[in-house]
């Protein structure tokens, strides 16, 4: 594109001035300081350039000129961001301009993505919409929440989409979307069918795709969702987002739950924070963009065996990719969304409080079971695991650091463990020997053994108490 308009906004526009509408700033010479929006902190180490025509934080690396700051502070894209300082500066965007065809498909894709999510809303509240509105109000989700989410109602059958008058460009962009699909028979259907339809909405506010969850009796899938298009990403998205990330910035903390529900859930107690992958695992994309907001991210999931192996999942990937992490998993079979509907905020508040480190959750699960006392080819195998963990990290430290805490959980010695690592087995006659010595240190340690042994030694020392041998033993 042009880059006219951006040096025009550089040359008139006040980086100082511009910023100054979102912090307090205080000139210091030549530059102005204030206390950074992107992170918390008490002394002020944001500062801002007139002279330069940038910003940049000394306390978490926060740098660029207006339209960066643009960009990451209202969570847009650059696009967005020329739009933004032109509404602010009254500084005219030339026709067309930043724009490619791309771009404008792009557009034209949110345009129609819009005009579904109005009548999905429009069928939620309608007759059609009358058994999805028992299912919301059995599963006890507030009018207020379904308003703030957006949600909605997919009614039965195949040709609703009809309705929607749709030109033949949209109906092309409708098929790319996932919205409506073509039988090999070119008949255009209603991909989404008798489900409650949950919009994903994107950082500029834009709906970016959906996900579907079915209310009836079905042996389709309970949850399907929009596929991959130019303006949909599962694997780098969050549901919530939108929402949720000026409480993450300001917190600096995320609470990561599985599915919709129970992100709608906890919200419905003030607890904003919160977010939920795309009805797919975790991924390393999500976690990198999770990082430019949240210092510390809060696994909440399910304690059945499906949401221990997620949980295992993202806690390795956000220690990979340096984000610190914790773990609740709810037992008993309740799931988030059952815990915002059976306890309060504080009592919530007080479960989120007592979460358990990732270290030790990653060393726990690869030694589920196992303890010191345990055969060594329960151990062998806590081994194998817990060393294809090591192995993916990045640093001999964190490397030696795991391998010192799984050395403690297993009762064998960190010397022993660092030799099999380093050869890349388990040393089987190591694990017996081992284990030898951790029974003996067992048995040194049991309190019977400890008494008996004074005993023994105040005779020794005292043999006149031998008279006694017969009541002590």
């Amino acid at each position: 594109m042009s880059s006219d308009f951006v040096q025009k906004v550089k040359a008139e526009v006040g980086i100082d001035g511009y910023i100054s509408r979102y912090v307090k700033l205080a000139r210091r010479g030549k530059r102005y300081v204030g206390l950074c929006p992107f992170h918390q902190e008490k002394s002020p180490s944001f500062n801002v350039s007139p002279e330069l025509k940038i910003y940049h934080c000394f306390g978490c690396g926060a740098s660029g000129d207006i339209f960066k700051f643009i960009m990451d502070y209202d969570r847009v894209d650059f696009t967005r961001s020329l739009e933004i300082i032109s509404e602010y500066s009254g500084i005219p965007i030339q026709k067309n301009e930043g724009f490619s065809q791309n771009q404008k498909e792009k557009e034209e894709m949110y345009s129609v993505n819009q005009k579904f999510l109005e009548y999905f809303r429009h069928s939620l509240k309608s007759e059609f919409g009358n058994l999805a509105k028992d299912y919301l109000r059995k599963r006890k989700i507030p009018e207020s929440r379904i308003d703030i989410f957006k949600l909605g109602y997919s009614p039965k059958g195949f040709d609703n989409w009809k309705t929607l008058n749709l030109s033949d460009k949209e109906v092309s962009l409708s098929i790319k979307l996932g919205l409506l699909k073509k039988s090999d028979k070119d008949h255009v259907y209603d991909f989404f069918r008798d489900r409650i339809m949950f919009p994903i909405i994107d950082a500029n506010q834009k709906i970016a795709g959906f996900g579907g969850r079915i209310i009836s009796e079905s042996e389709e899938a309970k949850y399907i969702n929009s596929p991959a298009s130019s303006i949909y990403d599962k694997g780098k998205m969050f549901f919530n987002l939108n929402l949720a990330a000026n409480s993450i910035r300001n917190t600096r903390k995320a609470i990561l739950v599985e599915g919709y529900l129970d992100v709608i859930g906890l919200h419905s107690k003030e607890i904003e924070n919160v977010i939920a992958p795309l009805g797919t695992a975790v991924t390393e994309k999500q976690i990198q963009k999770l990082k430019t907001l949240a210092d510390n991210v809060l696994v909440l999931f399910d304690g059945d065996p499906a949401g221990r192996k997620a949980a295992y999942k993202t806690t390795d990937i956000c220690i990979k990719e340096n984000l610190d992490s914790s773990v609740i998993l709810l037992e008993n079979k309740q799931d988030p969304f059952d815990l915002s509907q059976e306890k309060t905020k504080l009592e919530i508040l007080e479960i989120l409080s007592k979460p358990i480190p990732a270290s030790t959750f990653i060393i726990n699960e690869s030694t589920l079971d196992v303890e010191p006392s345990s055969r060594p080819e329960l151990k062998k195998t806590a081994i194998e695991k817990l060393f294809e963990f090591i192995k993916s990290l990045k640093t001999e430290t964190e490397k030696e650091s795991y391998l010192i805490e799984s050395s403690k959980k297993l009762g064998l010695s960190y010397e022993s463990l660092l030799k099999d690592f380093q050869k890349g087995k388990t040393n089987f006659e190591s694990l017996k020997t081992d284990n030898k010595k951790e029974e003996r240190k067992s048995n040194f340690s049991n309190p019977l053994i400890q008494y008996e042994r004074k005993i023994v030694s105040l005779l020794i020392l005292n043999p006149d108490l031998n008279k006694y041998n017969n009541e002590l033993f």
